[in-house]
């Protein structure tokens, strides 16, 4: 299933509108940024870079998890701080389990709940 085009961030300035004093919340294995936005839903930015790995396959991995964990958090009801979000993984994401990945992932999604809320 794929994200819908209305929860993505598809334009530099929608990034660039992230990146202006963001809330953030990072870790060993992600660093996640958030901005409240004028839309009626949460919306979705991912930036890995080849630095993270220059394999693909471990690069679609990471998007795959985090687009699966985005949307398993912010698009199953009602969306009552919708904000836009930009997730940067770490060289260190790359090592880590599915499953790890998944729950640093869930304490960042309320990490950042907490502070926009």
């Amino acid at each position: 299933m794929t994200l819908p085009r209305r929860s993505r961030l598809t334009s530099a300035s929608q990034f660039s509108q992230v990146f202006r004093r963001p809330v953030v919340s990072a870790d060993g294995c992600f660093k996640v940024l958030a901005r409240v936005n004028e839309s009626s839903c949460s919306r979705l930015g991912l930036a890995v870079s080849r630095k993270v790995d220059p394999r693909a396959v471990q690069r679609n991995r990471l998007k795959r998890i985090i687009r699966e964990s985005f949307r398993r958090h912010y698009t199953t009801g009602p969306d009552p701080q919708p904000a836009d979000f930009v997730v940067l993984p770490r060289r260190a994401a790359v090592t880590i389990s599915n499953q790890i990945l998944r729950e640093h992932l869930e304490r960042h999604w309320a990490r950042i709940d907490r502070r926009l809320g």
